[in-house]
């Protein structure tokens, strides 16, 4: 089987002042065609570097990855000739032009002949219900018509793959939830197209995805189906452990200990060292982590739950579920 997304080893490096930063660490991904996938976790955690990777927009710094077959870096035309891409701030669209002016110019920079463009850009207006919009400036064009446009046009070519960067982000509840029912109803489960979100939304991520990938700090941690991942959070715990110095190799050691699930480093220099610790129970044995801590002769500066850690955010939307449910049962 071809896989509609293939990343193996993938990592990028970009230079800052402060020295060179790792946005991705070894990430290995599949995705299969026909799926909903979701790129959920904080801000910098490396989802957008992901996405412009498989969109060619940047080259990985090593390791691979193909999109329905074609490689990003020897095949980037074949690739974008494949995807559609939407980010949640575009702001290339012409505020004088009509939406349909717009759609068709766009539909020209894809080499789409004019009567193919007229086509394609009025069945897109029946499809996002902007049809009476069609020809109004776009500047008059309300947040959510605005982004619906955006959808649009990435759909000019008709992609089997596309990616959104929080689509929904600034619009209103009713818009979203439309934009929402549009790309899960038709475009994946009518279309068969392969739809890849990122976002930050834990109830978005609830309700549309077939799949989710969490990333954190670079590091694709798991994937699985949402309500998986959900129970597995619910029943875990994630500790921050913040040392004096590199501390090298201690990851590794800290993830054979039998009740830790994963270790995540979350940065690390010659000065210091913070390490993401995961425990398969909801407490942590500190007995058995300060043996291992102290068997490798380390300074630790501090040590306690990770307020911002994946499972206590899935824990959030987990009982915020269930209190919707009981509202409105």
């Amino acid at each position: 089987m071809t896989f509609a997304i293939f990343a193996t080893d993938l990592t990028h490096t970009f230079p800052s002042p402060r020295g060179p930063v790792q946005a991705l660490h070894g990430v290995n991904l599949r995705v299969e065609p026909g799926q909903f996938f979701g790129l959920f976790g904080p801000n910098g955690a490396g989802k957008t570097t992901l996405i412009r990777i498989l969109t060619t927009l940047i080259l990985p710094t090593s390791g691979g990855a193909q999109v329905l077959g074609f490689d990003v870096v020897r095949q980037s035309a074949r690739v974008r000739s494949v995807v559609g891409l939407v980010f949640s701030n575009e702001n290339s669209f012409y505020g004088r032009l009509t939406g349909r002016q717009n759609l068709e110019f766009f539909a020209a920079l894809q080499n789409l002949a004019r009567g193919e463009a007229r086509r394609r850009a009025a069945e897109l207006f029946e499809l996002f219900d902007l049809t009476a919009a069609a020809d109004a400036p776009f500047q008059t064009y309300s947040t959510g018509m605005r982004q619906k446009l955006n959808v649009a046009r990435a759909l000019l070519h008709n992609p089997p793959v596309l990616f959104l960067d929080e689509p929904t982000k600034g619009m209103d509840v009713l818009a979203a939830e439309t934009l929402r029912s549009l790309l899960r109803n038709e475009l994946v489960e009518r279309q068969r197209k392969t739809v890849v979100l990122t976002t930050h939304d834990l109830e978005e991520m609830e309700a549309m995805c077939d799949q989710v990938g969490i990333l954190e700090a670079g590091q694709l941690r798991v994937v699985g189906a949402p309500a998986d991942l959900v129970r597995e959070a619910s029943a875990s715990v994630v500790y921050r452990l913040e040392l004096v110095g590199a501390a090298n190799g201690l990851a590794d050691h800290l993830a054979a200990l039998p009740a830790v699930k994963a270790v995540v480093v979350a940065s690390q220099t010659r000065h210091a060292t913070v390490l993401d610790v995961t425990f398969a129970d909801s407490h942590a044995p500190e007995g058995e982590l300060w043996q291992a801590l102290l068997a490798q002769n380390v300074k630790i500066k501090r040590f306690g739950p990770k307020d911002d850690g994946l499972a206590t955010l899935l824990k959030h939307s987990a009982a915020s579920s269930r209190n919707q449910t009981v509202g409105h049962g």
